[in-house]
Order: C-alpha cells, then structure tokens, then sequence
C-alpha cells in the first residue's frame, strides 16, 4: 500500500509506557532521519517525502504522543515527546544509526530539542517551518476562540490537544532558545515565504537564536506555504544530505 515504506508499532519509553505507531522507511545506509509532524500529527503529510526518498537513507516519521492510534490524552512536555524516538537511537530497539532529525512546524522545536538532549546520537537537524516565535494572528485567534466557555464544549478533541500542545510550548520555548548557541551540530532552517500559518519571522528569529557562531544556514522558500513536506519534497532532501554532507566532515 505504501510502497518501500511501512507501518510499524513500538513502545515509547515515557513515564508510562505509551504505544506508537509510525511510518518507516528502511535502508541499509549508515544514517536515518527522524521526522517529527507538527500539530496536530499527520503523517499521512509525509508520504510524498518518504517516496522521493534517496536509496539508503532510513526515515521514520512518527505519530507523536497524544496522536498516535487509539490515545486520548495529549502531552505538551517537550521531553514526553522526545521520549518517542528513543528506540530509533542508537542502542534502541531498531538499530544502530546515526541520526538526523527533522522537524516541521511545532516539530521543529522537538527536532532542535532532541539535538541538544542527545548531542552523541543527533548529528544535525533540519527544520521546515518552525514555530519558533507564534503563529500569524488569525491562527492566535481561532486557539483563543476554542477556550471561550461557550465554545469550548464543543471543540473535538483532537483540536483541544492541539491548543493544549501550541499553549504548552510557550513555557519552554525560552529556555529552548536560550540554550540554542550551544548547539555545534549543522542545521538546516527552511521557510516558505507565502506561509499562511506561520510567518517566516520565525526563520529569522531562529537564526539569531543559534548565533552568528552557528553552523546553520537559512533557505527562504519563494512560493513555499506551510507545507514544504508536500509541495518541495526533494528540497527538504536536499537540505537533508546537506546537513549529512557538514556532518561528515
């Protein structure tokens, strides 16, 4: 049904155990990509990626806790996130490889994140449409309007775990950023620039988080809208194997 790659199941290693689901597409090169989806989680945004992958590059891309296949409770800690992609890690229970991890929208904080938590194991990040800063106005508005007491009632679950995670996030972005000029590990940081959802501010802002010391680089997108994963696949490839390519070095 989905070509080279497949479905798979495994248990993440939070505080309670918590069964996941994701894409993976196998290879037997050295290196895989961890891909984290933005909010809410749809991995399905990520087949075009995965079928226009490059023979030898392993990609998993996860359904992340508190979207993955029968959960019902969400899970705004940064670290219950990261905590999903530890049998992916080297010494986890699929393999040993060297990682790379990419992150979209709200996912690119996690990718950045998991950098930073396991500097041995992520040697590079590439993020595609950061939240970084917040999102445009519009976007702020329709979050404030589902906590509104007369609507909130109403609201599906599934967008009540999104405000809960993009509400989250404001605690621990700070320190996040903060720790960013720390990071040594290439990153790659594309943007859109007719992005609709968030604005390519957030770029920048990135970009001044890691410092003029960093070994990043910055590709604004003309024509790229929210979702670089299904309209320019092969671009994030491209910045994928670039980050390969420094890591290397």
């Amino acid at each position: 049904m989905f070509g080279r790659f497949r479905e798979i199941n495994f248990t993440a290693p939070l505080s309670s155990p918590l069964e996941m689901d994701a894409f993976h597409l196998p290879a037997s090169g050295r290196w895989r990509v961890v891909v984290f989806p933005g909010s809410p989680c749809n991995r399905l945004l990520f087949t075009r990626l995965l079928r226009t992958a490059p023979q030898g590059i392993d990609m998993v891309v996860l359904s992340r806790p508190g979207f993955g296949r029968g959960h019902v409770n969400v899970y705004p800690d940064f670290d219950d996130q990261l905590a999903a992609i530890k049998p992916f890690l080297p010494g986890g229970e699929f393999g040993d490889k060297k990682i790379i991890t990419l992150g979209v929208s709200y996912g690119g904080e996690l990718a950045l994140k998991a950098a930073l938590d396991f500097p041995d194991q992520v040697h590079g990040v590439v993020t595609v449409a950061a939240l970084i800063d917040e999102p445009h106005d519009y976007a702020l508005k329709l979050e404030q309007i589902g906590g509104a007491s007369a609507i909130e009632p109403f609201v599906p679950n599934r967008w009540q775990r999104v405000r809960t995670e993009i509400a989250g996030r404001r605690a621990q972005i700070g320190p996040l950023l903060g720790a960013l000029p720390s990071l040594k590990k290439p990153v790659e940081v594309l943007h859109g620039d007719f992005d609709a959802l968030v604005p390519r501010s957030n770029a920048h802002t990135l970009m001044e988080a890691l410092g003029p010391e960093a070994n990043a680089s910055l590709e604004i997108i003309p024509g790229g809208t929210h979702y670089l994963e299904v309209q320019y696949p092969r671009r994030l490839h491209r910045a994928i194997q670039r980050v390969i390519a420094r890591a290397e070095q």
